[in-house]
């Protein structure tokens, strides 16, 4: 780990291993309850977790700031190579839907300069890529003080419906759409489904079945593949054993007559309960609206954690839009680090590739429907 010294009273260190980050345990812990943006995607055990079982130990750039020996501000990074260019990019990775960095409410005023000097002291990197910003997060107002090329462009859109109970989100909703959720409800009521959570100690068990759950939920029918890697399951064990612990995320499982049938993954922030991940067996499909199920279950969750928010994270998927949510639009933001004329080809490359994406959208609303016909239709015949 490098210190410096930044002036005011602070000090920048850069931890590169992850016995380092590891230690910093205890401090990240009290950094994240002081930071107002963030969100348990930035909590130390998420984030160590995936270093652990992703990128190499000696790629971390965690770059941490100090004041009278207090820490007040970090940015979670590794270094990556992305084609050419040698690119910082946030610890979490694709499996993270919500990217930032840290900044205490009571941060000096100088500690966001202080990131900055940091960063631009670390060789070996020309741009830094933040993917999912939300809006709000504490990169926002700093990356605006950016010394280089800044460069933003859509991202995912996340859904989102106020903390209120189920049948106050029901009432909000066209009379036809609320009459056909609530028979649904009542569906799934007379089947008489236990819920429950997973202790901490329990929870290296309950992921692996949930991964069994999800794979049988999707199999035949796309998904994501790396739902089903030895490494998530590496990072999602490790991770939520120990936020389970200390009530940043639970593990929720479904039973009919005694089976479980399903199970989801809850992350509980400072101002959203988000409904991260499921695996749903095909057998519980057939009986009730499962996906009805579990937002009125997490709506419920929500008002009991008194937290405003509630959160179905990136997608669109139509299960989703019934409930007629918000859409949160994050963005993607991409600093260029000064001086270098290389810097402008990654930004380009960014503008292009979200301008494709919006033009495949825009004139193919149907592809994934396609692309999900197909994959069924592989699964029959295997």
């Amino acid at each position: 780990m490098e210190s410096t010294a930044a002036g005011d009273g602070l000090r920048a260190d850069v931890v590169r291993d992850i016995a380092g980050f590891d230690a910093l345990a205890g401090e990240w812990a009290q950094l994240y309850a002081d930071s107002p943006s963030a969100t348990p995607f930035q909590s130390h055990a998420w984030l160590a977790a995936w270093a652990r079982a992703y990128p190499r130990g000696d790629r971390l750039r965690v770059v941490v700031v100090r004041s009278a020996g207090r820490l007040v501000a970090a940015a979670p990074l590794h270094l990556t190579r992305r084609g050419p260019w040698p690119v910082l990019a946030p610890l979490g990775g694709e499996i993270t839907d919500a990217v930032d960095v840290l900044v205490a409410a009571s941060a000096p005023s100088g500690a966001g300069a202080a990131l900055t000097a940091a960063l631009l002291g670390e060789p070996g990197w020309r741009v830094l890529d933040l993917p999912e910003v939300a809006p709000g997060a504490a990169v926002l107002p700093w990356s605006r003080s950016w010394p280089g090329r800044s460069t933003t462009v859509p991202a995912s859109v996340c859904l989102e419906l106020p903390g209120v109970p189920v049948t106050e989100a029901l009432d909000r909703l066209p009379g036809r759409t609320a009459s056909t959720l609530r028979r649904k409800l009542r569906k799934v009521d007379a089947l008489d489904v236990e819920v429950s959570t997973v202790p901490a100690d329990a929870v290296p068990d309950g992921v692996a079945l949930l991964v069994r759950l999800h794979e049988e939920q999707w199999r035949g029918r796309g998904g994501n593949p790396e739902h089903l890697t030895p490494r998530f399951a590496a990072h999602l064990g490790e991770a939520l054993a120990r936020m389970v612990a200390d009530g940043t995320a639970q593990l929720v499982q479904y039973r009919v007559e005694g089976e479980v049938l399903a199970a989801q993954v809850l992350l509980l922030g400072h101002d959203a309960l988000a409904y991260y991940l499921a695996g749903i067996s095909p057998r519980l499909r057939e009986r009730v609206d499962v996906s009805s199920m579990l937002v009125a279950h997490d709506l419920a969750q929500t008002v009991a954690a008194g937290l405003p928010r509630y959160s179905m994270l990136r997608g669109l998927e139509d299960y989703k839009s019934r409930w007629r949510p918000e859409h949160v639009q994050q963005q993607r933001v991409v600093l260029s680090r000064p001086g270098l004329l290389g810097g402008t080809g990654y930004p380009l490359a960014v503008r292009g590739r979200a301008a494709a994406v919006r033009l495949a959208k825009e004139r193919a609303p149907g592809l994934r429907a396609v692309r999900d016909r197909l994959a069924s239709l592989r699964g029959r015949r295997t």
